[in-house]
């Protein structure tokens, strides 16, 4: 397996790639000590129930909710030992896992990780727990992992498209023949059963690489699906993932339905920081041509203080060369 990375400012983006094939791709600070990221554990505190879900105070000051299988048992100001299951995303908090009652005051218990050795723990705990990595330098492999990651509907081998939207409620995906059914006119059932499969693996990867999960609908091509087969390459492309993987019948709308547990926030929500970085790195592309030059680099409020704060102990040899300013919209400047 192939470990892709590159590292400027503080930052760093990676990929995980087999075959060609992007399956992981990660970005952030170098080392993030929050404890709201997936499979850190700590100790917290409960500071109220609604239900059977208790709201948790962790040391770091962020929340997090877990579900409480005996809210009679815990007591509001408990200390418990919790391992986040779900970072944050959009409106919702990031959800912990309860693993017992602890003692002292809330504190971090797993080690902090860097960011590449979370996506090799991450891709050991998806893929294939033996995992050996090849670290490479690629900015185009880089580059392709991003866009994919970060929009998820595109076209499928052979022909055909294949669109995932993310909604509040569920991912919905489509395929779409387009135009992997020309030359095949007497064998229309065919195709579409070969697009399907093809599909339904990308869809699998796709979501892998996105981060995406939580109920996924996929709105086959035709009718009179092989369900067993179909879900068999659900379970098969999720690999070490698989057994969490949990899949329905196909219905009688010609839906697969199958559900995902969510863990890493997904990279299709736009961040200050994503937008912080990628503005850093069109300053590096700009900066080959411009040798020497200054650069302003302008952007709305919150992703210029993520800047000025990328760049604030930076050591990176183009910083001194960076200024920044809050402006409407991002754009880098080169100073003639």
């Amino acid at each position: 397996m192939k470990l892709y990375s590159e590292q400027r400012f503080g930052l760093v983006r990676a990929c995980v790639a087999r075959e060609g094939q992007p399956l992981l791709y990660a970005e952030g600070p170098v080392l993030d000590p929050s404890l709201t990221l997936w499979g850190t554990r700590s100790v917290a505190r409960l500071t109220a129930k609604s239900g059977r879900i208790g709201f948790l105070r962790l040391a770091d000051g962020q929340d997090s909710m877990a579900d409480l299988s005996d809210p009679d048992a815990l007591n509001e100001g408990t200390a418990v030992e919790v391992e986040i299951a779900a970072e944050a995303r959009a409106d919702k908090l990031a959800r912990a896992r309860l693993l017992g009652v602890s003692e002292g005051p809330p504190r971090r218990l797993s080690d902090t990780l860097t960011l590449i050795e979370r996506l090799k723990q991450q891709a050991r705990r998806l893929i294939n727990p033996q995992l050996r990595f090849e670290p490479c330098e690629d900015p185009d492999a880089l580059d392709i992992a991003e866009a994919q990651a970060t929009q998820p509907s595109f076209d499928l081998p052979g022909g055909g498209y294949l669109s995932i939207e993310p909604t509040r409620a569920l991912i919905a995906c489509d395929i779409d023949m387009g135009r992997a059914g020309e030359g095949m006119i007497h064998t229309p059932r065919q195709a579409a059963k070969r697009l399907n499969e093809v599909a339904v693996e990308e869809v699998v990867r796709r979501l892998r690489l996105s981060n995406l999960a939580g109920l996924v609908v996929v709105d086959l091509i035709g009718n009179k699906h092989n369900g067993e087969k179909l879900t068999g390459l659900v379970q098969s492309a999720f690999a070490a993932e698989g057994r969490a993987i949990a899949c329905g019948p196909i219905t009688r709308f010609g839906t697969l339905e199958f559900s995902r547990p969510w863990g890493a926030r997904p990279h299709t929500e736009d961040t200050p920081l994503r937008a912080a970085r990628q503005l850093l790195w069109r300053a590096v592309a700009e900066a080959r041509s411009d040798a020497g030059g200054r650069l302003i680099l302008r952007a709305p409020g919150p992703v210029a203080d993520q800047v000025r704060q990328c760049l604030k102990d930076s050591l990176d040899p183009l910083t001194p060369r960076l200024s920044v300013e809050t402006a409407s919209l991002s754009e880098v400047v080169p100073l003639r």
